[in-house]
């Protein structure tokens, strides 16, 4: 849909301001200096929408053939280069593991000493490794610098261990998200980024230690993954996603250590849910709408639970309340053809349909109720979502 509004977008400027497509091709080839643009990857998915539009604009006489195909020159389908990065990184990860484990594998029989300077020794040669072939093989020197991250993160629980430090694990992993976050910056690395997201996500849990004063190194970090993402990484999704629940988790853990009740928790939870699905980050806005609507989707069904009121002793009165407008908000999502909606509605229709007929219905029969019920949702999902593709194209 975005590169229809941009082909659109790109015909009505040539015909208000009467340049001629090829003047507007020599800019789009050209950067301000002169130089020649980096071919923009995309997905084989988008690639193949891109063939079609094209095309479709050369049947109608708003583009010829040469024009089309060097438009279609400034991208450049994702391809095989993808299963290399992967096998360089599985094999990063079995090296490490392989260095690691004979490290381990011999511990008793060192020294702390002689612990901490072959570790050390392992991720100076690794960073030196990765950054000798980056010039000629980027790739591979990445997964070279991938095994350093992984030495350094392991050498920390090891170092730890040996020397025994007094701290708990969360600390580790904070620790270790600190380490390769700087070289992410530097790689404008996508994984090792999400990598960091995940470990202070673990970290986020150091609410639940006894004394804990809480995860708030994360009001330093999470603002700078989001500028990392935008300004640095090149505004990746799956990164924005994990910053996204990273936050979440912060939020969470942090009205946990305050013991907050839990189902006020659950609620802010899902208020901001909703409001990232109903008002989505403009970059973002598919991101912003999913991730949005499992928030709002899973802790909308747990406060249908009436344990979940418990504390404020309305448990008889307040689901049913808490459902009727999840139901009223559903109607109105699934008007909008909003796909995520028919999820949440097959989860909270699933979860009264187990709540009222587990306990007296046969087993039998309620197992093959509920598998043809999945089975409808399943449908009624692909369904939709191939209606709402079409309307896209169209």
């Amino acid at each position: 849909m975005y590169f229809l509004i941009f082909v659109m977008i790109f015909k009505t400027i040539s015909d208000t301001i009467n340049v001629t497509s090829r003047d507007i091709l020599r800019l789009l080839h050209k950067d301000p200096k002169g130089g020649v643009k980096v071919k923009r990857k995309i997905s084989k998915t988008e690639y193949a929408f891109l063939q079609r539009e094209f095309d479709f604009l050369q049947q109608n006489g708003k583009l010829d053939s040469e024009e089309a195909s060097d438009l279609l020159a400034l991208y450049e389908p994702k391809g095989a280069t993808n299963f290399v990065r992967i096998l360089l990184v599985f094999g990063a990860i079995l090296v490490g593991i392989g260095i690691l484990s004979f490290i381990a594998g011999n511990w008793n029989g060192l020294s702390p000493f002689s612990k901490f300077g072959l570790i050390i020794i392992a991720f100076i040669l690794s960073y030196s490794a990765g950054y000798k072939l980056e010039p000629s093989y980027e790739k591979t020197s990445r997964s070279m610098y991938y095994i350093g991250a992984a030495i350094y993160g392991a050498g920390i629980f090891l170092i730890g261990q040996s020397f025994h430090l007094q701290h708990t694990v969360y600390t580790d992993f904070l620790l270790w998200a600190i380490g390769i976050l700087p070289l992410a910056y530097y790689l404008k690395d996508q994984l090792l980024a999400i990598f960091a997201s995940a470990f202070l996500i673990i970290y986020s849990f150091t609410a639940f230690e006894f004394g804990s004063v809480g995860p708030y190194w994360l009001l330093l970090f999470i603002p700078i993954l989001f500028w990392m993402n935008e300004k640095r990484i090149g505004k990746k999704s799956s990164l924005f996603v994990m910053t996204i629940l990273l936050s979440v988790a912060f939020i969470v853990n942090t009205l946990e250590l305050l013991h907050i009740d839990e189902w006020l928790s659950i609620l802010l939870v899902f208020v901001a849910g909703l409001i990232l699905a109903l008002f989505p980050i403009k970059h973002y806005r598919t991101e912003s709408s999913w991730v949005g609507s499992i928030l709002f989707g899973i802790t909308g069904i747990m406060l249908t639970f009436p344990f979940m009121w418990r504390e404020l002793q309305v448990e008889a009165i307040a689901p049913y309340i808490f459902t009727a407008l999840m139901i009223i908000l559903l109607i109105y999502l699934l008007k909008q053809d909003s796909l995520p909606a028919i999820l949440i509605t097959c989860g909270l229709i699933y979860r009264y349909y187990t709540d009222i007929t587990y306990d007296f219905m046969p087993k039998s029969l309620f197992f093959v109720i509920g598998g043809v019920l999945l089975i409808a949702f399943g449908f009624w999902f692909e369904k939709s979502r191939r209606e709402t593709v079409n309307r896209h194209e169209e």
